[in-house]
């Protein structure tokens, strides 16, 4: 580990376990996500523990085959918080340590991040090998739902 890496590592590890008082971590405006793949993809539907692994990078296809190319929100999207804790079970504090450890030991880092839904749902149309996430109201038939995020639990849509 260089020196600077090892600097990034003790920074990033003392910051606080926990948030502030009074930070929110999702808007209260966020009812349902859908977790999107493109249309064509045969993927069957995906529990929590699927979506974990290839959204914290453990695995690169989904569970039917075919390679799993993930794209997130920005992490102060609400939507990505609530994605994040009910899918990933970290806060948006806990991801940012978890990527950097990531980035320095194995040289792997977080998937792509687009600028917002309209861009995700535009991807996963245009990538057999996409998967993100969006509300609901975001959804169109361009791609095809494996998953639902909906008051902190993983459900089949």
């Amino acid at each position: 580990m260089n020196r600077r890496s090892l600097l990034l590592f003790v920074l990033v590890s003392t910051l606080p376990l926990s948030l502030p008082a009074g930070t929110h971590l999702a808007s209260a405006d966020v009812e349902e996500i859908e977790v999107v793949v493109h249309k064509s993809n045969t993927a069957p539907l995906m529990n929590r523990s699927q979506l974990s692994a290839i959204f914290k990078a453990k695995s690169t296809q989904f569970s039917g085959g075919g390679r799993a190319d993930p794209v997130n929100l920005a992490p102060d999207n609400p939507v990505r918080q609530e994605f994040d804790l009910a899918v990933l079970g970290m806060r948006p504090d806990e991801v940012e340590r978890f990527w950097l450890d990531s980035k320095i030991r194995s040289g792997i880092g977080s998937p792509r991040r687009l600028s917002g839904p309209d861009a995700i749902v535009h991807f996963v149309a245009g990538d057999e090998t996409g998967i993100g996430y969006v509300e609901r109201s975001d959804v169109n038939d361009s791609v095809r739902i494996v998953a639902r995020v909906r008051g902190g639990q993983v459900l089949p849509p």
